[in-house]
């Protein structure tokens, strides 16, 4: 796969400039993967546009950009439009697809907030608040360490400004006794690191979150079940585990 390929989404949410563009666009004429992964990108979100209610930007927003469209000077030749290109639908990756349109969606989602702070920005010569757009890295099932354990787990890895943020969120577990805890656990060579410490509500949903250093190059993620919150090291039952 080429490091084109990582594009990919950028291009489909519109976020390349128009350099990168072009040069997207010439690698997706002769890369079958990128065309595959972008329909179905498409078909994925062909109905999130349904999904947001219109926002009506105000008058002096509306003024500026019609003005700067206005100026803009015709082109003097119609814009080239590449011939479609055929190609063969195959099998492949289809479980990357959950984690991409995920990614998509998050990356929508930031577009949707950035369109309302510039809707409501302020007029020229007063500050224009930062909008920060945060990234889906990996996400993950942690599996159960024995076959009579019906806990279930799901970890995501964040990418935010200036940091990693790791969320675990975890369904159908039992209530600990007394001062028991859930406790998530990061392992680089079977180093131990505490990374947050939950206990589950009624219906035996937990999470938590925690931010780490992404560049501690973990191996491993672990639940256990701790005598209380203040253990430094493992020394309950492992309950949840997976390799990163």
């Amino acid at each position: 796969m080429s490091k084109r390929c990582d594009h990919l989404i950028d291009y489909m949410n519109g976020h390349l400039s128009e350099e990168e563009k072009q040069a997207f666009e010439v690698h997706l004429e002769t890369c079958s993967d990128c065309q595959e992964e972008l329909n179905e990108l498409k078909e994925l979100t062909s109905d999130l546009g349904f999904l947001s209610e219109p926002i009506d930007p105000p008058p002096s927003m509306k003024e500026r950009v019609l003005s700067a469209a206005f100026e803009e000077k015709a082109p003097t030749e119609p814009e080239k439009v590449s011939e479609p290109v055929e190609f063969k639908p195959k099998k492949k990756n289809r479980w990357i697809m959950p984690t991409m349109a995920a990614a998509l969606m998050l990356s929508l989602v930031g577009n949707a907030f950035l369109f309302t702070e510039l809707a409501s920005s302020p007029e020229e010569g007063e500050e224009i608040p930062s909008v920060s757009i945060d990234s889906l890295v990996q996400q993950l099932s942690l599996q159960p360490s024995a076959e009579d354990i019906p806990f279930e787990a799901r970890a995501s890895f964040v990418d935010k400004d200036q940091h990693q943020q790791l969320i675990v969120e975890a369904d159908q577990l039992s209530q600990p006794a007394d001062t028991e805890v859930y406790q998530v656990w990061l392992l680089k060579d079977e180093e131990p690191y505490r990374a947050g410490t939950f206990t589950p509500g009624e219906d035996g949903s937990g999470m938590s979150t925690f931010d780490i250093d992404p560049e501690m190059g973990f191996d491993t993620i672990a639940i256990t079940i701790e005598p209380d919150e203040t253990s430094e090291q493992p020394e309950g039952e492992i309950v949840l585990l997976q390799e990163l």
